[in-house]
């Protein structure tokens, strides 16, 4: 199997789509014009019932796979995802377009978790490391550009923003050509000794469960920054929207960057990012200006962007043979509902700080995202002593 650049950037290519559905959410606003006799909160669900969809798919994902081939799923996805994204640019009928949202997450659930798993079939070691930090790298760098396309085109009306979904094609094309079927000796091995069911362990599940309570924590920097720079008056919503995008770009140079990063620390990776997200928000919660913020930000972005993709690199590792997509489309389902449950778990941060002021928020995420790195330092480093015993005694 020929695994040049070509094959690398038509996989990879796939994940530019992924975390799109949130582009168009500067739409919000001129579809509750077009959309007036649908309340406001109905509006806002069109840029939130893809991710809902996705939650569901990308469980189905992995079974569909099975039945019908891991590249047919991918291209089943983006066909669904390519058609329905562009349904709103000839609708005016809500019914219409909320479906066409749903079914645009209903397309990219069924290709989010291979488009992960899927590297791990094809690579192994460092390459697969550096491939699946890319993967993150190119969803931020896939969503930004869209989002950016998408604010330009809204200069001329809402349904033309939807024309950014067009993109689909060419990546379609390009994972057809290019990213041939996995190597069918596993799926002969697993022929001869009967079907393999997919299952998990305690490894994945603790993984999903760190990922899960992370994103809690990190969407305090998507949710509660523009309040931060207003409720202490130095900054705007337009200031903590810039610095959102630089913690963006922040994440993508590090995804970029996580292959050769993960060479030096190894499995020190989840501290050290713990570390480096608890120092962003302690930065976070004593700041008093938008620089200092964006150092803040930054800090957040390149810490978030380390630990995931270890995090469904380990995954491939260590999740039960055959089980690889299963566990990928686990560690994404904790991942969603963090997002979707941090507004109930940054209300709690907030309780616990003791104060009405959001400083406190950001103070108490860095608290216990300081008692993470603690932890897993303790266990990371009692768990290398083992390995050196180990080693000696053999």
């Amino acid at each position: 199997m020929k695994k040049g650049w070509l094959m690398k950037f038509s996989l990879l290519s796939i994940s530019l789509v992924l975390t799109s559905a949130g582009a168009i959410s500067g739409n919000i606003p001129a579809m509750a014009k077009t959309f007036s006799n649908e309340s406001l909160s109905s509006v806002e669900m069109l840029t939130t019932i893809p991710a809902l969809m996705v939650v569901i798919f990308v469980l189905l994902s992995s079974f569909i796979a099975k039945w019908i081939g891991q590249k047919q799923t991918v291209v089943l996805g983006l066909v669904i995802a390519l058609i329905s994204g562009i349904v709103p640019v000839f609708s005016t009928n809500f019914t219409v377009v909320l479906i066409s949202r749903g079914t645009l997450g209903i397309g990219f659930g069924l290709f989010n978790s291979l488009a992960v798993s899927m590297i791990s079939d094809y690579f192994t070691g460092n390459e697969r490391a550096q491939l699946i930090g890319f993967q993150s790298a190119f969803q931020g760098l896939g969503t930004a550009i869209m989002t950016y396309v998408a604010g330009q085109l809204l200069k001329i009306n809402w349904h033309v923003t939807f024309w950014i979904y067009a993109i689909i094609l060419p990546i379609l094309a390009l994972f057809i050509l290019f990213v041939p079927n996995p190597e069918k000796s596993s799926s002969n091995e697993n022929n001869s000794n009967g079907k393999v069911k997919q299952s998990t362990n305690l490894q994945v599940i603790g993984y999903v469960l760190l990922l899960f309570v992370v994103l809690i924590i990190y969407m305090g920097v998507q949710v509660k920054l523009a309040l931060l720079f207003t409720s202490n008056g130095y900054g705007t919503a337009t200031d903590a929207a810039n610095i959102i995008s630089i913690t963006s770009i922040g994440g993508m140079l590090a995804g970029f960057a996580f292959g050769t990063i993960f060479k030096i620390i190894r499995h020190y990776t989840i501290p050290v990012s713990m570390i480096l997200m608890a120092i962003s928000f302690f930065v976070l919660s004593i700041s008093n200006s938008v620089i200092l913020s964006g150092v803040g930000g930054v800090l957040t972005g390149v810490a978030f962007s380390l630990l995931v993709p270890y995090l469904f690199n380990q995954v491939s590792i260590v999740s039960p043979k055959g089980s690889a997509t299963l566990s990928t489309s686990l560690l994404l389902v904790g991942s969603n509902l963090g997002s979707s449950f941090s507004p109930y778990g940054l209300a709690l941060l907030g309780k616990l700080s003791g104060t009405d002021q959001v400083n406190g928020v950001f103070m108490v995420g860095g608290i216990v995202l300081s008692i993470m790195a603690i932890i897993g330092l303790v266990f990371v480093t009692a768990r290398s002593r083992n390995h050196n015993h180990i080693v000696k005694e053999g």
